[in-house]
């Protein structure tokens, strides 16, 4: 399957996923008619104690004990139902749990989209390291062009127009490593590509920005050929610039980055919970003999006896 398709998925299912999930649906409908029955034991008990006598202690021994026994009477009824409803929620917590976990099993084998969403996670990893490479060339490049534009402004000859060798080759590593901060956005802004061609048509899509692409590189090579103290201001630009970059737009980026993973996480439980909850109202309303309602109870009652021992005390 493409995305979770209920028409496909209810032939396709585990029989053990479809057993779990059909008990599921016995004990909903049983829920409801045993919160019918409690209703109509707390009406009745309304309507025992309404009847009481005035001084019931002065009536005769046989009307105060009729009226006794009658409130005694709906009032273990209503205790019964209580256990009842008590044994079906923990049975329904319990078969939910179970079959969610085997259905998130059989959809990353068998669902692509939710494949696709489970493949996705590791999306976030590759964000963080790369924009932690990213941040040690920034500010490597920051350095050197600090560097470069000292030296600039020591060492130039303004008689002929030139920087002395030094700053050349300040110049020409502050260059270098303008390209590997290029790069280093690139790849970065290649993670949010693959990120959205990947889940771009999936419910799990979120679109991710990306960091400003500039040409450092070629900037740094140009102010070579300025005067110092045209390269002086275009060496501040660039370092005002890249610090931009670092504290602003990567912070951002980051910060998106982690909503984003934390988004994913959500998504990827919604997705198998919401699959879970068509499957379950598909089993409510196609899969339940109302004729075997308390024999199917019953038989799960038996069949998870364990559960229920670990956690509900006997009527």
């Amino acid at each position: 399957m493409r995305s979770f398709n209920l028409a496909e998925a209810v032939h396709k299912i585990p029989s053990a996923l479809e057993d779990m999930i059909v008990r599921g649906a016995y004990l909903e409908h049983s829920a409801r008619e045993l919160e019918q029955s409690r209703r109509e034991q707390e009406v009745r008990l309304q309507t025992v104690r309404a009847s009481q006598p005035p001084f019931l202690f002065l009536r005769p021994r046989e009307t105060r004990m009729a009226f006794l026994s009658a409130t005694h009477a709906t009032t273990a009824d209503l205790t019964v139902i209580d256990h009842a409803q008590a044994v079906n929620k923990r049975l329904c917590d319990h078969l939910r749990t179970c079959s969610e976990a085997m259905l998130e099993k059989w959809l990353s084998t068998h669902c692509e989209e939710y494949r696709l969403g489970l493949t996705a996670g590791h999306f976030a990893t590759d964000w963080e390291k790369a924009l932690m490479r990213f941040t040690e060339h920034a500010q490597a490049f920051i350095v050197a062009l600090g560097a470069a534009r000292n030296m600039a402004s020591a060492g130039y000859d303004t008689a002929r127009g030139v920087f002395s060798p030094g700053t050349y080759e300040a110049i020409s590593h502050a260059h270098a490593l303008g390209i590997k901060v290029e790069a280093e956005i690139a790849a970065t802004n290649a993670i949010a590509m693959e990120h959205g061609k990947l889940l771009g048509k999936t419910v799990f899509n979120d679109p991710m920005p990306r960091l400003m692409q500039e040409p450092y590189a070629a900037v740094v090579a140009q102010i070579a050929s300025h005067p110092a103290m045209v390269a002086q201001a275009e060496f501040n630009r660039v370092i005002s610039a890249v610090e931009d970059l670092i504290h602003r737009e990567v912070e951002t980026l980051r910060r998106r980055v982690r909503e984003a993973a934390q988004q994913h996480v959500a998504r990827t439980e919604s997705y198998v919970r919401n699959a879970w909850n068509q499957l379950h109202a598909h089993a409510v309303a196609h899969s339940v003999d109302a004729e075997h309602i308390s024999a199917v109870v019953e038989q799960t009652e038996r069949a998870y006896r364990d559960v229920l021992e670990a956690t509900l005390m006997p009527a």
